[in-house]
């Protein structure tokens, strides 16, 4: 049960109705994921956090099937069921494999992953739990996507940090 309640399309007015209708349309989705009816209680709050999730899924330069990885490890490891869920199909979309999904959580013993592939995840893990990544694992990776790539990676993790901590302490439900 969400600890706060959910605005739906229908009774969102003025700024917040805008949001909605441009949500369906950025993100070529039918209705409102329940994470949206939420932060649409501080319609101030969802206006600037969609745009950003906006450009990590269509405009950033960081290679869509390693975002993923990075958002399905981070959610795996907060125990952010819904978040977890919401990027399955994403991540399909991407190029990864259910196979490689349903592993996500022990990748570092998986065959199914590359180095490269288990370079990135421990990234995003190590941001996630321990809000820091060492100096070895940082070269390791920009030396991998780039530099740019690799501010890309980390603030798509702390984006995606925020919104799992979000998701979890409002109670954000699965939608039906």
């Amino acid at each position: 049960m969400p600890r706060i309640p959910y605005v739906e399309k229908e009774a969102a007015t003025g700024e917040l109705r805008k949001l909605y209708d441009s949500f369906e349309e950025q993100f070529r989705v039918r209705g409102i994921p329940n994470v949206v009816k939420a932060l649409g209680n501080s319609p101030g709050l969802a206006a600037r956090v969609f745009p950003l999730a906006n450009y990590f899924m269509t405009q950033s330069s960081l290679e869509p099937r390693l975002r993923e990885l990075a958002v399905l490890i981070l959610m795996k490891r907060l125990d952010c069921e819904y978040g977890f869920v919401r990027h399955i199909e994403i991540a399909e979309r991407v190029g990864l494999s259910r196979a490689q999904i349903d592993a996500v959580g022990s990748y570092s013993t998986s065959s199914l992953f590359t180095d490269s592939d288990k370079l990135i995840l421990r990234y995003a893990e190590e941001l996630t739990t321990k809000a820091r990544v060492d100096d070895n694992l940082f070269s390791q990776v920009e030396k991998l996507i780039g530099r740019q790539n690799i501010l890309e990676l980390t603030a798509a993790t702390a984006f995606w940090n925020m919104m799992a901590r979000n998701l979890n302490a409002l109670q954000v439900g699965l939608e039906s």
